[in-house]
């Protein structure tokens, strides 16, 4: 019998084994998004039918600020439907935890991440240039790969919803 090199099986065995190990499921659909808000920036996290935001948060991940956050909760009895959060204002029946942040800084880098009861959630980088940068209804979302691009709104609450 005729036993193939280890050259040849090996790669594919490893393959296999790393792809069992890793589940290879896709990336999740980005859930959170920032739009402009009258004269300021909000966070969106479009939910699921039934589904619920627990906390939105904003950390300083670079520059001078770096590790400063703005974090919000909802109160016992709060309205947790929510999907529109604009930046440093503390909706009615939400409490501020955190309030390093009050304002976005030129030249400091951002991550915004809501908790929510979707079963996967994204977060997305960005800088007060990015959302400088936003036109009408376009929305500042997380980009497979890293980073954040630019969409329209439909767009990112219908590849929000995939994940419902």
């Amino acid at each position: 019998m005729v036993v193939p090199s280890p050259r040849r099986w090996l790669p594919a065995l490893i393959a296999v084994g790393l792809l069992t190990a890793t589940g290879c499921s896709p990336a999740p659909e980005p859930t959170v998004g920032l739009q402009r808000d009258g004269d300021g920036f909000a966070v969106l996290t479009p939910l699921c039918p039934g589904g619920e935001v627990l906390s939105v948060s904003v950390k300083a991940t670079g520059g001078d600020l770096r590790g400063a956050e703005w974090e919000i909760t909802p109160d016992p009895g709060g309205d947790r439907s929510t999907d529109r959060f604009p930046l440093f204002r503390t909706p009615p029946g939400w409490t501020a935890g955190v309030t390093e942040i009050t304002a976005l800084t030129a030249g400091q880098t951002y991550t915004a991440y809501p908790t929510t009861t979707l079963p996967k959630s994204s977060f997305v980088d960005f800088t007060l240039a990015d959302l400088e940068k936003l036109e009408g209804d376009e929305v500042l979302t997380y980009r497979e790969g890293g980073g954040a691009t630019r969409v329209k709104a439909a767009k990112f609450r219908a590849r929000a919803l995939k994940s419902c």
